[in-house]
């Protein structure tokens, strides 16, 4: 009966999919970091197996032979200028904005010039290169000359995101700039009650840095690489600010939540696989005889132990080695005796690890993608931020009962100890994980459904100029009343004075009248 239902359900999916026309899709991906590239690679496999016609530049092609009808362009060497930057060394030195205006100049212009002089990709955008595609969809960060192949193919364009939203891209599709807000990551100081003078330094500098430096810094630059090689293009921040949706990989549970306009698509953890691979064996025959259970330590991708000081790993090493119960750690080092309760590797597949029952703990940097795998697997956290929304998406798992924070800046040996030991022996950490699961799962439909009908839409109506925000084409003084507040502030300025003018004049007025009386009086008098 059971092999009879999936039959049917087969069949119809199969008759479902030919039924929807085929779109031919370009996907351009362009920063080479894991966490960007994976929390799409399934919307891409969904499309091909929906009888779309993918073509994807990514710096991490996916390896799956039973994909058809699917063309990637390996653009994997760009990751050398990524991590060419040492993420330990600039934490508190810089903000993000710095971090942006200081590394990433340069790194986004590398990017660009990589994918348009890549000699497969020159073949498919040539003027007389024969290709055409229904749909573009880029990343909408750091790389906006990417915007231009929805120009040059006189298609509709999507945007991605892989985490929540820079300033400059809430100010460009529409959303209100919140510098002090706490989803507002690339400042140092943000949250509630934030003092009046740092929130006035803070719209300040996140005005200055939308209007001005990432002109500098982005658009100029960027496009002049795209008039490099593509003709009578249009601005990119007009094709920026016309895009149909933006797909962002943000769920509102998990996130701090802010205004946006209609065509700001949330999603997330599509990248959890709902079938697991076994363990191997050796890590499998560890995790399995951990009577006390075993905590899981890994800094995600971007972090490597070139970075690590030596004081920094031997606080690490000395931690780990001295606690009661085992422990997986994330680290390539060669140390001269790792003890019995550590097992270091370079790689891990995490979601094995983390779906297996003796897991107690996850010590982690706090990256968007790990954060969904721990909320999915039901594990509290100790978080350790290092670079961009990292330290947002802490703070937000601290204010959840879910995680404890420690500043690697001031890290020590106790400090790593007390948090493991409080989240390992403090049962809350792990009840409120676990309703917080339920609530992220209870969702009125199915997230990858959401997202690609959310794609075929703008395929099937050639785009979606009715949910594009009109606030996009005003200016910034414009959009908060900022002339309005200034012209009744200075009116409501000038009337205090005149008033005060006013009452001063009465008053010597009154008391010179009354002087003269007591003075007639007086006369009067005598």
């Amino acid at each position: 009966m059971k092999s009879s239902i999936v039959t049917i359900v087969t069949y119809f999916s199969i008759l479902n999919i030919g039924l929807i026309d085929s779109a031919r899709i370009l996907i351009i991906i362009s920063v080479p970091s894991y966490s960007h590239q994976i929390a799409y690679q399934s919307i891409w496999k969904t499309l091909s197996l929906r009888g779309h016609q993918i073509t994807l530049l990514t710096s991490d092609p996916i390896p799956d032979k039973n994909l058809t009808n699917f063309r990637q362009i390996d653009i994997s060497n760009n990751y050398k200028y990524i991590r060419s930057i040492n993420f330990l060394e600039t934490k508190g030195k810089y903000s993000w904005q710095t971090i942006l205006n200081k590394y990433f100049h340069e790194i986004s212009s590398i990017l660009a010039e990589k994918i348009f002089d890549h000699p497969d990709f020159k073949k498919i955008y040539e003027p007389n290169s024969g290709e055409k595609f229904d749909l573009v969809i880029t990343e909408a960060i750091i790389t906006p000359s990417v915007y231009v192949f929805a120009h040059r193919f006189k298609a509709p364009l999507i945007g991605t995101y892989s985490l929540g939203l820079l300033q400059m891209s809430h100010f460009a599709f529409g959303n209100p700039l919140l510098p002090s807000h706490p989803s507002t990551w690339e400042i140092d100081v943000t949250g509630s009650n934030v003092p009046f003078w740092t929130r006035v330094k803070n719209y300040v500098i996140t005005l200055w840095h939308v209007k001005v430096d990432c002109y500098n810094i982005f658009y100029k630059p960027q496009q002049k690489i795209a008039e490099k090689y593509l003709d009578n293009i249009p601005s990119l921040k007009d094709l920026e600010k016309n895009m149909s949706i933006v797909l962002v990989n943000q769920q509102e549970e998990i996130s701090f939540n802010r205004p946006n306009v209609p065509n700001i698509i949330h999603f997330g953890g599509l990248h959890i696989r709902n079938k697991l691979n076994p363990l191997p064996k050796a890590l499998q025959k560890f995790v399995d005889n951990a009577s006390n259970g075993f905590i899981y330590v890994s800094l995600g991708t971007n972090i490597h132990p070139s970075m690590f000081s030596d004081k920094l790993k031997n606080i690490f090493f000395d931690t780990l080695s001295n606690l009661s119960i085992k422990v997986v750690w994330k680290f390539t080092e060669d140390f001269s005796k790792i003890p019995n309760n550590i097992y270091v590797a370079g790689w891990f597949p995490q979601q094995e690890i983390l779906a297996h029952p003796n897991l107690k703990l996850f010590v982690y940097q706090g990256g968007l993608q790990s954060t969904e795998e721990a909320v999915y697997f039901g594990v509290p956290l100790v978080g350790i931020p290092i670079l961009a929304d990292q330290d947002m998406q802490v703070n937000k798992m601290v204010s959840l009962g879910v995680c404890k924070k420690i500043d690697i800046l001031g890290i020590t040996k106790e400090v790593l100890n007390d948090a493991i030991i409080e989240v390992l022996n403090n049962k809350s950490y792990k009840e409120n994980m676990l309703n917080l699961k339920k609530l992220i799962k209870d969702k009125p439909v199915d997230m990858m459904d959401k997202v690609i009908w959310w794609i075929e839409y703008v395929i099937r109506h050639k785009g979606a100029p009715h949910l594009r925000s009109s606030i996009v084409d005003e200016p910034w003084y414009q959009r908060y009343n900022t002339d309005v507040i200034a012209f009744l502030s200075v009116a409501l300025f000038n009337i205090a004075l005149l008033s005060l003018y006013i009452i001063y004049k009465t008053l010597v007025l009154i008391i010179k009248y009354y002087a003269t009386s007591v003075m007639d009086e007086k006369k009067k008098i005598s």
